[in-house]
């Protein structure tokens, strides 16, 4: 059976097969794109590189973490396309090295793998609203695929791209409308603040603190407390108020700051101490 093929000796090395022969080598291969080479192992530590994990999560070995695709130099990199069944969340955000784009935080179940910089561990909540979109990450995640170097603005020649992108008007006197209104100044460029304040008015206002359960799990002994391996609980909240103590890189354990790269204002009360994403 199945559990007897994946269980033994050499069930990881199947269940890889599996998922690359699934998929195809050419297929995978396309994926991958011109800008990496064609290997979904990391050449320094030998785990599995962000290709792997993100075939695995979402049946596509692109390179990428944020939504869609982007353009270099007229070089398209491809990202996640599509909002996927199982999120993910890294430190190496939190240290400012990527941008995990809205189709993997908010994924359409409460699970995420949790990368630190050589493992990965599973976070998941009961809370299935835990997931869920809100308007302002759906308004985030259109203009992020526009404002490819995150500086917070986007040229005015992109607001009906990113208008379609969230099914709203995009008539040519709409379009030239808004972009007066957006744009007073005639610089060129459309700053997120302003976009969300015409489309999504009162949007943060509309947050309320709310709690959920988490649960993580960290399959390896010796990060475990006393070399058990089990599943660890809190009680996560997310607070309206944003304060600088906050910020994901100044987070007093890794945990806590690759959570706040999707929750920023979260704090979390574990069971018997902060659980080890190493």
């Amino acid at each position: 059976g199945i559990n007897a093929e994946y269980g033994g000796r050499y069930g990881l090395l199947s269940f890889l097969y599996s998922v690359v022969l699934s998929r195809g080598i050419d297929v995978i291969l396309t994926d991958l794109g011109p800008m990496v080479e064609g290997s979904l192992i990391h050449s320094k530590f030998g785990h599995s590189n962000q290709s792997l994990l993100n075939l695995m999560l979402t049946g596509a070995a692109v390179p990428n973490v944020f939504d869609g695709a982007r353009d270099l130099g007229g070089i398209e990199l491809a990202g996640i396309k599509e909002q996927s069944e199982v999120g993910y969340l890294t430190l190496l955000e939190a240290l400012r090295f990527c941008q995990v784009g809205e189709n993997l935080k908010c994924p359409k179940f409460p699970i995420w793998v949790l990368g630190s910089e050589s493992h990965t561990t599973l976070l998941f909540s009961t809370d299935t609203a835990v997931s869920a979109r809100s308007p302002l990450q759906n308004a985030k995640a259109a203009f992020d695929q526009f404002d490819v170097e995150g500086n917070g603005f986007i040229p005015t020649t992109d607001l009906p791209k990113v208008l379609e992108h969230l099914q709203m008007v995009t008539d040519d006197d709409y379009i030239s409308f808004m972009r007066d209104r957006l744009d007073p100044d005639s610089s060129g460029i459309i700053l997120f603040p302003a976009f969300l304040e015409e489309f999504f008015p009162g949007v943060n206002q509309d947050m309320q603190e709310r709690q959920f359960p988490l649960f993580h799990y960290n399959g390896l002994a010796q990060s475990n407390i006393e070399g058990r391996v089990e599943l660890r609980g809190g009680v996560a909240t997310v607070y309206v108020e944003y304060n600088s103590l906050m910020d994901a890189g100044t987070a007093p354990n890794s945990i806590l700051r690759v959570l706040r790269t999707k929750w920023p204002t979260i704090e979390i009360q574990w069971e018997s101490g902060a659980p080890s994403i190493d």
